[in-house]
C-alpha cells in the first residue's frame, strides 16, 4: 500500500464539529414535535394515492440485542429475556394492524419493492417468530413484487443453517452483517468479540449462492484502531469478499451512552486526522482489491447490484444506508423507526418502549415528530442526496426536477466553494459541480453548505443548542400522550 499523504492543513481547515451525515434533510432536530397520529394519517392519504407507481421500502425495527456494544448510540434494548421480545412483537403487530387498517379504509395499496428488518439485532427473533412476522406482512401486501428482503444479522447469533432457513422459509435474499472491525484488540475495547473465523463458518458456498448481496458494516473511529490494524481488517474483508461494504463514522455521545466513557478509559478515540487516514487506508485497500466507490461511504464489487444501480443513477442514501432503486420511499414500523414519503414528508416513532406502547394502547400510530417539506427543503434535500450518492450536482438534473437554475438558486452557497476550488476539493463547470477524489473525503462538509437550518457559519455552540432544544421538546410530547 502506498504511503498515506493526507494534507493535514486541509483537514484542519474544513473540519467541523456536529456536521450531520444527512441521511435525511432537514435533519431530525428541526422536525415538528406536533406531528402526530392525525398528521401522519393525512400525509399517507395525501401522498400514497398520487404515488401508487412508486416502490415502497418497508422497514421493520427490532430494537433488541443480547449484548451491548459500547460504541452503539442506536435505539436498542439489551435483554436475554425473550418474553420482552414477545411483548414488543405484540405491540408491533398492533401498529401494523392500525397502519394497514387505516390504509384499507382509504382503499390504499402499498407497492412494496423492498423489505428490511433492522435493529438492534433482528436475529434475536427465533425461527417461529421471524416466520410469523413475515407471514403477517405477506397477508398485507403483494409479496411477489418484493425484490429485496434483508435481515440484519449478528454473526455471533447465526449459523449456516439459520441463514438457509431465513432464505428458504422466510424469503430473505440479502444479508447485512455488523462486522465493524476484525482486530481483536479493537473488539475487546468495544465489548464485541467476533473472530473472522465466524464468517468463514457461516459464509459457506451454499449461503453465498442463495444470497444475491452480502453486506458488511465497517465502523470508523473506534478505540484502538490504527493504520496497521485497519490494513489487516481490510485484508480480511478482501479475503471474505462481501458484495458490499458500508462505512460509518463512530459517534462519540457519552450523554447518550454512559458505556462510551468506559470504552475510552484506556485511551482516546482516533482524532479527525487519524480518522481521515483510516478512511484513506480503506479506500486504497478496497480499490486495489477490486471494489468500486459507489457513494460517500459505500464500496461494492463490479458485478454487484449496487454498482449496477450506481452506474445507472439509481442509488439513494437513507436511514438504512445506501440502497438501490433511486429515490427511496420509506414506510417504517417499530420503535424509533422513521418513515419518508418521497421528498414530501418525514415521520418518526417514539424511541422509548413505554411511550411506544402507551400510544398504541390508545389506538394511535406511535409517531411523535415529523415534517412536511417546503419546496426549498426539497431542493436542498436533493442537493445533499446528489452530493452524497454521486459526488456531484448536475445543473440539468435540477432544471428537470425543480425548474430552477442551480447557479442562481444557490448563488450564496456556491460562493462557499471558492476556497474549495482553489484547494482542489471541487471542480465547477457550466454543467456540473463535481467533487474531486480529494473532495469526496469532505462530502459532509460540502453537503453542509446547502443546509439552511445549520449552515456552515453556525457555531458549534449554536448547533449543540439545537440538539438540546429538540430533546426538551421530545420530553414535553412524552408527557402529553
Amino acid at each position: 500500500m502506498k504511503k498515506i499523504t493526507l494534507n493535514a492543513n486541509l483537514i484542519k481547515k474544513y473540519h467541523q464539529d456536529l456536521v450531520y451525515n444527512y441521511s435525511e434533510y432537514p435533519t431530525k432536530d428541526h422536525w415538528s414535535f406536533g406531528f402526530k397520529d392525525d398528521e401522519y394519517k393525512n400525509a399517507l392519504v395525501n401522498w400514497l394515492p398520487k404515488n401508487q407507481d412508486k416502490k415502497i421500502f418497508f422497514y421493520v425495527h427490532i430494537p433488541f440485542c443480547e449484548q451491548l456494544c459500547w460504541f452503539c448510540t442506536c435505539s436498542k434494548f439489551i435483554t436475554n429475556d425473550y418474553e420482552k421480545v414477545k411483548d414488543y412483537l405484540n405491540y408491533l403487530y398492533k401498529e401494523i394492524d392500525l397502519l394497514f387498517g387505516f390504509l384499507n379504509e382509504n382503499k390504499i395499496k402499498l407497492n412494496v419493492g423492498t423489505v428490511f428488518f433492522g435493529g438492534g439485532s433482528p436475529t434475536i427473533l427465533n425461527r417461529k417468530d421471524l416466520k410469523e412476522l413475515v407471514d403477517k406482512l405477506k397477508g398485507l401486501f403483494d409479496w411477489s413484487k418484493v425484490e429485496n428482503f434483508t435481515v440484519e444479522s449478528d454473526p455471533r447469533r447465526v449459523d449456516e443453517d439459520r441463514l438457509i432457513y431465513n432464505h428458504e422459509v422466510c424469503g430473505a435474499n440479502r444479508i447485512s452483517f455488523g462486522m465493524q472491525d476484525f482486530d481483536t484488540e479493537v473488539q475487546r475495547r468495544v465489548n464485541r468479540i467476533q473472530p473472522a473465523k465466524l464468517f468463514d463458518d457461516i459464509l459457506t458456498d451454499k449461503v453465498r449462492k442463495i444470497y444475491k448481496e452480502i453486506a458488511f458494516d465497517l465502523l470508523i473511529g473506534q478505540p484502538g484502531q490504527t493504520l496497521e490494524s485497519m490494513e489487516k481488517t481490510c485484508d480480511e474483508i478482501l479475503r471474505l469478499k462481501p458484495t458490499l461494504v458500508q462505512l460509518s463514522l463512530m459517534a462519540y455521545k457519552p450523554w447518550v451512552s454512559k458505556y462510551q466513557v468506559q470504552m475510552v478509559a484506556e485511551g482516546p478515540l482516533p482524532d479527525f486526522l487519524e480518522r481521515k487516514e483510516l478512511l484513506e487506508v480503506i479506500h486504497q485497500k478496497l480499490k486495489a482489491g477490486g471494489y468500486i466507490r459507489t457513494g460517500f461511504e459505500c464500496y461494492s464489487l463490479p458485478d454487484s447490484p449496487m454498482t449496477k444501480a450506481f452506474n445507472e443513477g439509481e442509488t439513494h442514501y437513507g436511514a438504512a444506508g445506501h440502497q438501490t432503486g433511486g429515490r427511496v420511499n420509506f414506510i417504517a414500523v417499530g420503535s424509533s423507526s422513521m418513515s419518508n414519503l418521497g421528498n414530501d414528508y418525514y415521520v418518526q416513532n417514539f424511541y422509548d418502549l413505554p411511550s411506544y406502547r402507551k400510544a398504541l394502547d390508545k389506538n394511535m400510530l406511535p409517531c411523535f415528530r415529523g415534517m412536511k417539506l417546503l419546496e426549498d427543503d426539497k431542493i436542498r434535500q436533493h442537493a445533499t442526496q446528489q452530493i452524497r450518492s454521486y459526488f456531484k450536482l448536475d445543473f440539468k438534473n435540477f432544471k428537470e426536477q425543480f425548474n430552477v437554475d442551480l447557479t442562481e438558486y444557490f448563488s450564496k452557497e456556491i460562493k462557499y466553494l471558492d476556497d474549495m476550488i482553489k484547494d482542489g476539493l471541487v471542480e465547477v463547470s457550466k454543467d456540473v459541480i463535481l467533487l474531486t477524489e480529494i473532495g469526496r473525503d469532505f462530502t459532509q462538509v460540502i453537503m453542509n453548505i446547502f443546509d439552511k437550518y445549520d449552515p456552515p457559519e453556525k457555531s458549534y455552540k449554536e448547533r449543540l443548542e439545537t440538539v438540546k432544544k429538540a430533546k426538551a421538546s421530545q420530553a414535553e410530547i412524552l408527557e402529553r400522550i
